[in-house]
């Protein structure tokens, strides 16, 4: 295979991530190097260590946050708001739940990323806590436990991507994605609609 001219950190690490993702920790940088079309030593001088590849390449990097930014509008269209934004969290979901499974499974205790001490799972949380405070504020929902909401609404995206996962390894049919959006935000926004006004 002819080797690339030049090839970024990024297009070693989706090469990593493709790899570890495939065989676990009992990938190696020769692997990684080979579907990057490089050289091993050459992943070596970016990334010292088996480790520090494993690490950059699956531990999940603070503009994966960006399926956020839906809650920073000002969109008068709360379950519309909602809708995209669960679509937005199932497709970082699906990518990073199995980054964190594999994480997880090599570390003792928390992985690093969640040790940290404003890890971004409680990041991610708190915004769509503080959306939910402005939309009840605006007598855009009814008003109740926004962190009860916002752990749902977050919970629910992470148990599709979880069980999709499961049910794949298991060869079985998975519940389809849009269907299961559109279901979930239909039921929460049954609980989560602003009263009708009296006539």
């Amino acid at each position: 295979m002819a080797r690339k001219a030049t090839i970024t950190d990024e297009q070693i690490l989706e090469a990593a991530r493709w790899v570890f993702l495939q065989r676990g920790i009992a990938g190696t940088v020769a692997e990684v190097a080979k579907s990057a079309g490089i050289a091993e030593g050459s992943v070596f001088t970016r990334f010292p260590t088996k480790e520090a590849l494993f690490r950059a390449a699956l531990e999940p990097k603070h503009e994966e946050l960006g399926w956020l930014d839906v809650f920073d509008r000002d969109d008068a269209d709360a379950k519309r708001t909602l809708a995209e934004a669960a679509r937005r969290a199932l497709a970082f979901f699906r990518r990073i739940i199995p980054s964190m499974i594999m994480m997880w499974s090599q570390a003792r205790g928390l992985p690093e990323p969640l040790r940290r001490e404003d890890p971004l799972p409680l990041q991610a949380l708190r915004r769509v806590i503080a959306w939910l405070e402005r939309q009840m504020a605006a007598g855009r929902m009814r008003r109740q436990d926004p962190e009860v909401l916002a752990r749902v609404f977050v919970g629910s995206m992470q148990s599709y991507a979880f069980f999709e996962l499961l049910l794949r390894a298991h060869r079985r049919e998975v519940f389809d994605a849009d269907r299961y959006v559109d279901g979930f935000v239909e039921q929460f926004w049954n609980g989560a609609a602003p009263p009708r006004k009296k006539r």
